[in-house]
């Protein structure tokens, strides 16, 4: 489906890199080890966890790396059709019983990184669309990206200026899948929806991670951070903070796939060669990851043979 740089399609996975940026400013000389991250266990901050449970033992630096071993039926096939108030979150999580102990594997986790934005609220006393914001959006001019305010709904919605820009989503089959500027989630409560951007905002956020723009010395140290690997998935892949790593033979690729069954998108780069690319779909469950890869060699390969 056709969009253009002022349309905002629904951005699934964008929410996890600004709420990392956002805590990797707010903490980055708390992050304990390489390996191990910040070693606060996130019941300090969301104090209705039972500690002496499973879920007690579950580190921030864990969920920003999918190490906790965290995963509910909302995190892989099949989807369920249910989800979650905040107080049934919490239950779930204090009724959770870990297979492993906390810190020994790599499990994507969505329910993970929710809980991590949840511990960002509390720690700092503000809702998490305003800390990425303050924190992120505001510095680089991202003004088309938004996570949608706390209001009288179970998320927030889109004020009507940015729903006008909202695309429709649809199903992989072509299906319209909620309305434009809706909030598909799991989750009900502020902060959870989807968050929405455009390709001009998503362009200046892959650039000024790869360092070609005039970023502050905190948040361009941050954005460094985030691109370090600090565990090792398999042969070929590395989990860094919320991005993730290819490497091998060819150029390393840092990326990022992010997918809703209305959407679908991708952001990868290498940063040593100073290329990216951002692609935006507003069809569930595609897979421009394989694309986006495919481009970035061939860019690398073309700029080889012509150096």
């Amino acid at each position: 489906m056709p969009t253009n740089g002022r349309s905002r399609p629904t951005r699934c996975s964008i929410s996890l890199r600004c709420a990392k940026c956002s805590r990797r400013r707010c903490w980055r000389r708390r992050w304990a080890t390489a390996n191990s991250g910040s070693t606060t266990p996130v019941a300090k901050y969301v104090v209705e966890l039972d500690r002496d449970g499973d879920i007690g033992r579950v580190t921030l630096g864990q969920l920003a790396t999918h190490t906790s071993g965290l995963l509910l039926p909302q995190d892989h096939p099949p989807w369920p059709d249910w989800g979650y108030t905040l107080p049934e979150f919490i239950r779930t999580l204090n009724a959770w019983k870990a297979d492993k102990t906390p810190g020994q594997q790599h499990l994507y986790t969505h329910a993970g990184y929710v809980l991590l934005h949840l511990a960002l609220e509390r720690r700092y006393g503000t809702p998490i669309d305003e800390l990425i914001e303050q924190r992120l959006l505001r510095p680089l001019a991202m003004t088309s990206t938004v996570l949608p305010r706390q209001d009288d709904s179970a998320r927030g919605r889109l004020a009507p200026e940015h729903k006008r820009r909202a695309v429709q989503g649809y199903s992989d089959e072509g299906e319209p899948i909620g309305e434009q500027g809706s909030q598909e989630s799991y989750y009900h409560w502020p902060g959870t929806g989807q968050m929405y951007s455009s390709a001009r905002d998503m362009a200046v956020f892959l650039a000024a991670n790869l360092g070609e723009l005039p970023v502050e010395r905190s948040l361009r140290e941050a954005m460094r951070l985030a691109q370090q690997d600090v565990w090792t998935i398999g042969p070929r892949n590395r989990q860094a903070l919320a991005w993730e790593v290819l490497v091998g033979d060819a150029p390393t690729i840092t990326e990022k796939y992010g997918g809703l069954n209305n959407a679908s998108a991708y952001i990868g780069m290498m940063p040593r060669r100073r290329l990216g690319i951002v692609i935006l779909g507003n069809r569930g469950n595609q897979y421009p990851n394989e694309v986006g890869r495919r481009i970035l060699l061939e860019l690398a390969a073309f700029r080889r043979v012509r150096a």
